[in-house]
């Protein structure tokens, strides 16, 4: 494999037949092998760029498999319009993520939460809107997927930011795929980790990726990483996490435990879209979840 730059912003090609689609939101993985396959689908207003960069890359070749990380709305948003353009697509992902697919609120959640999108940046027509992908493929733990020309994929379970995430570890690539099992980087550089549903397992799966060791990290949002961007932030992980759970503990015993007053004060205080790059509303949402996880290991 040919030098890499040390952060690689998609679009752009990362070697032989392996793309990174989209755009610096919202990065999502092809390998263009024997199997075509595709890792995480964004928001649902990505379709049309998905479709546009499988349609230039893969010409005729009908995509093979898509594989999401996790069930939110901002990984597996594109699903549905992909699977229509490709009807023979086998959507894969954890038994947990096919469940929540079928759970009313959620689903009511991420339409919601997609339609914050589509409205803010007038991208409302049928082809953006989200609808969720009937999962037909289970993953687990230390499945291996051949994807033929000597390119495997090992699956790990690296529960913690949601019970249903998945780490996908390429090789001969020695990328992994992480969804938000490690984080996100912000626009300021620092680490913002994801704990939403369980600190422990977060840190538990974190240490379980960093030990595979990977030279590439392609990251849920933002640039992927290589080299000693790669190693820095895999170093800078774990104490992030802790960090984070330290101030949440300490905003939550001067609030004397009020989730929603800590989430406010935490809010206040954290967000800056100079700074981080989320939607003010995911935001809110996924920091409430963190505020509620570390409340729940604590008490």
């Amino acid at each position: 494999m040919e030098s890499l730059p040390m952060k690689i912003a998609a679009p752009a090609f990362l070697g032989k037949n392996t793309i990174l689609m989209g755009d610096i939101g919202f990065p999502s993985l092809l390998i263009h092998g024997v199997i075509p396959v595709m890792f995480d689908a964004g928001i649902s207003i990505m379709g049309p760029v998905y479709m546009k960069s499988l349609m230039e890359n893969l010409g005729t070749s009908p995509l093979k498999m898509l594989c999401i990380t996790h069930s939110h709305y901002d990984h597996a948003g594109s699903c549905s319009l992909i699977k229509r353009r490709y009807p023979s697509l086998k959507i894969a992902g954890h038994s947990l993520a096919r469940d929540v697919m079928k759970n009313p609120r959620a689903l009511s959640t991420m339409k919601s939460l997609s339609d914050v999108y589509r409205q803010m940046l007038g991208l409302t027509g049928p082809e953006t809107e989200f609808f969720p992908p009937d999962i037909e493929l289970i993953l687990k733990d230390g499945d291996k997927i051949d994807l033929g020309g000597g390119i495997t994929v090992r699956v790990l379970e690296t529960p913690g930011h949601t019970r249903d995430s998945l780490t996908f570890f390429i090789e001969p690539l020695s990328a992994v795929v992480v969804g938000e099992a490690l984080g996100v980087v912000q626009i300021d550089g620092n680490i913002c980790p994801e704990f939403l549903t369980d600190f422990k397992a977060y840190v538990d799966s974190a240490l379980k990726i960093i030990d595979t060791d990977p030279s590439v990290i392609i990251m849920p949002h933002g640039p992927s990483l290589t080299g000693d961007d790669a190693s820095t932030f895999l170093g800078g992980v774990i104490s992030a996490a802790y960090a984070w759970k330290d101030m949440i503990a300490e905003t939550l015993d001067d609030t004397s435990g009020d989730i929603d007053l800590s989430t406010q004060k935490l809010f206040d205080h954290l967000y800056d879209p100079t700074r981080i790059g989320q939607e003010m509303n995911a935001f809110r949402t996924n920091l409430s979840a963190k505020v509620t996880c570390i409340k729940k290991l604590d008490s």
